[in-house]
């Protein structure tokens, strides 16, 4: 394949999976209530769990002091707490409430809903193409200069 079809192919794909997002991800109830880095950073929390705000601010790929604004507005709706560590008393861990907690399952589900709606013409088979493909993409782009760090489930385990 030449380059210019390499490039159309990339373009073309990202403007689907751009839909896939806007359909899946922004369609859920949730979209417009936090700004990006709040959902980044509840997202991040609700797969890896408690984090020190350094390496929070780290994995979304922002800088300390935005993670602690947009951290102000999810202590202030009660769905994350940021605490001292015990041991080192510089630390501060972030974690999500229960409420937040709550709040995520539902969000996640919502997606998920979404998701298997958008996808419904899709043959068992194709799905299993569609996920092997995804997982391809991410693995490859994980290679790339992209600065957002999207968290990884798979990555506790």
């Amino acid at each position: 394949m030449t380059t210019i079809m390499q490039e159309q192919t990339l373009v073309k794909a990202s403007m689907y999976f751009h839909e896939l997002f806007k359909k899946a991800v922004l369609a859920s109830s949730a979209a417009g209530q936090f700004t990006r880095t709040q959902m980044d950073l509840l997202m991040t929390l609700g797969m890896e769990g408690p984090l020190s705000m350094s390496a929070l601010s780290e994995r979304v790929g922002i800088a300390p002091e935005q993670a602690t604004r947009a951290m102000k507005g999810l202590r202030e709706r009660g769905l994350a707490a940021a605490e001292r560590s015990d041991e080192n008393r510089r630390i501060v861990i972030a974690q999500l409430t229960e409420q937040g907690a709550l709040f995520m399952d539902e969000h996640v589900r919502a997606i998920n809903e979404n998701l298997r709606a958008t996808l419904e013409g899709l043959s068992p088979d194709e799905l299993e193409r569609l996920s092997q493909a995804a997982s391809d993409i991410v693995a490859l782009m994980r290679k790339t200069t992209l600065k957002h760090t999207v968290p990884d489930p798979e990555a506790k385990r």
